[in-house]
């Protein structure tokens, strides 16, 4: 699986709640804002992610280096990618997505586990998978925009490949009223993969919108 997917399988994936506190529910609609922007940090390279659709339950991110689109996926409420592209590779993820519904409202303990399929729509290739979804607690991250209330979620993945068996576990730090992921760390057959958001700016806040060319450490591979 190309290094970017891990990224966007991952998540990221990859943003109201009006005056009531954003961590006491979540609504029957993502309350992601197309045109929000999120500066993302890991290893001291930066990327751009920006909300450019939201239909229904289904949240479009794009990703951006250098101000060049280098990949875009669909997520369930913003927390669940479904569907994602990136160069010379598209996927889909094939499961019952109503059953992600028996986590929200978030609240700590709720959990869910499904099994699917995700496909590689280029080359025709398919693997299975089965996954368990758990929220485990509540925090605040602090962030150069302002501090920022989430939920920990645990997604602990197992794909299969014949006779293959992988596990990866993605603890991931979802903001509800923004419908994002502000931090993501993966363990992965003893490999750790690690990054979160640095900044995040909605339509009509700050005083000038993120540049797209706002990462400037070259290509990012996560």
């Amino acid at each position: 699986m190309p290094a970017m997917s891990r990224l966007t399988l991952a998540i990221f994936a990859v943003f109201a709640l009006g005056a009531c506190d954003p961590i006491a529910r979540v609504p029957s609609s993502p309350t992601a804002v197309v045109g929000t922007r999120a500066v993302i940090l890991r290893s001291g390279q930066e990327l751009l992610a920006e909300i450019t659709d939201v239909a229904d339950k289904l949240v479009t991110t794009e990703l951006f280096v250098r101000g060049e689109s280098v990949a875009e996926f669909n997520s369930y409420r913003g927390l669940y990618i479904v569907s994602g592209r990136e160069t010379h590779y598209q996927y889909e993820v094939d499961f019952d997505e109503t059953v992600l519904e028996q986590l929200f409202p978030l609240q700590v303990g709720n959990e869910v586990s499904f099994e699917g399929n995700t496909k590689n729509i280029d080359s025709g290739g398919s693997y299975d998978f089965w996954s368990n979804i758990q929220v485990v607690g509540e925090k605040t991250l602090p962030l150069s925009s302002g501090p920022r209330k989430v939920f920990v979620v645990d997604i602990i993945t197992e794909h299969r490949s014949g006779a293959r068996t992988k596990r990866k576990t993605n603890t991931v730090y979802f903001d509800p009223e923004l419908a994002m992921v502000l931090k993501s760390v993966v363990h992965e057959d003893g490999y750790q993969n690690y990054w979160r958001v640095i900044t995040v700016e909605r339509p009509g806040e700050g005083s000038g919108r993120t540049p797209r060319q706002q990462p400037r450490s070259g290509t990012v591979i996560i």
